[in-house]
């Protein structure tokens, strides 16, 4: 499924303006949990299976297996039949790598109640500031028909990569604003972008308002399934609600660019309402069945505590 939108005036310069951030952004900070061990060595705040100067207790080996006469333990020493030093082991903690996939597709640009643009940027901009602040590494990808060289970053530890990212993804906006076309772009490339992330597991947060088609939302799931995948879900109320009570509509498939028109009355608008309410519902069960953590509903208004709740109490 697309998203509608009625036609609306559209010009380059407003999108391009509607795209650039408030001169009081600030990146948020939020907190997200790891239930699998880091398989990495840069120091972070992930457990690992690796076991050294970490302080997570391990458990008890001989001390001709690990020589470390500062960790003897005594009393566990004494109760070992037939007598031998015992000493103790901990777990390193490490980074991991933290992904933002982001869907750039037509419907990503509808100008309704929120600016989905801005959004994304302040969103992908504050998950960078955290992912830094928690000592992991922050990577980002963008796809439409095709993976977005322009929005693709590689891992980094840097601290300025927050601002980078939100620099990065305004330049983007008006580029795509002033020189891609407003209709007819899908997210046929998500796919694709997922399996490139590799075979080390990554946090990766998908955002999109998927309205996909359910061929495209089993290959992209599919594609992510090796790492804790948290889908982000943007939608604006205005493409479902306030449309006109009573007459003619007409109203364009921001993905296809296809017309149709509608007889707008109370009948039309109750259907509309059950079916948004049960797509959500299909939409979070197949998100349940894949083995992601559950959805994350991203409000206009969101606010980074919310996020650390979701993110913290969601486990893959």
């Amino acid at each position: 499924m697309a998203i509608l939108s009625a036609p609306t005036s559209f010009t380059p310069e407003m999108t391009a303006a509607s795209s650039q951030l408030h001169a009081g952004f600030e990146p948020r900070q939020f907190f997200y949990n790891i239930n699998w061990r880091s398989r990495t060595y840069h120091a972070g705040a992930t457990l690992t299976g690796h076991h050294g100067n970490g302080s997570d207790f391990a458990g008890f080996v001989p001390l001709l297996a690990c020589p470390d006469p500062k960790r003897i333990d005594i009393r566990a020493s004494v109760r070992t039949v037939p007598r031998q030093w015992l000493v103790r082991t901990y777990l390193e903690r490490a980074a991991v790598r933290v992904y933002a996939i982001i869907d750039v597709s037509s419907s990503m640009f509808f100008a309704g109640e929120a600016n989905m643009r801005q959004q994304v940027t302040e969103f992908v901009a504050s998950l960078a500031w955290s992912a830094n602040r928690q000592g992991d590494a922050f990577a980002m990808r963008g796809a439409d028909d095709h993976e977005q060289a322009a929005l693709q970053l590689l891992p980094s530890f840097q601290p300025g990569t927050a601002q980078a990212v939100a620099l990065q993804l305004t330049a983007y906006w008006q580029q795509a604003a002033t020189t891609a076309s407003e209709y007819g772009r899908s997210a046929k490339a998500i796919p694709e972008t997922m399996s490139s992330l590799g075979s080390q597991r990554a946090l990766v947060l998908l955002l999109s308002d998927f309205y996909w088609p359910e061929a495209l939302l089993q290959q992209t799931l599919q594609a992510g399934q090796h790492h804790d995948v948290v889908p982000v879900v943007l939608r604006d109320r205005t493409a479902t609600a306030g449309l006109p009570g009573f007459g003619w509509a007409r109203l364009r498939d921001m993905e296809s660019g296809e017309q149709r028109s509608w007889m707008l009355r109370r009948g039309l608008h109750q259907q509309i309402d059950q079916h948004d309410q049960q797509q959500k519902q299909a939409l979070n069960a197949r998100f349940l069945k894949a083995g992601t953590r559950s959805p994350l509903w991203l409000n206009p208004g969101w606010r980074a505590e919310e996020v650390s709740r979701h993110l913290m109490e969601s486990m893959s």
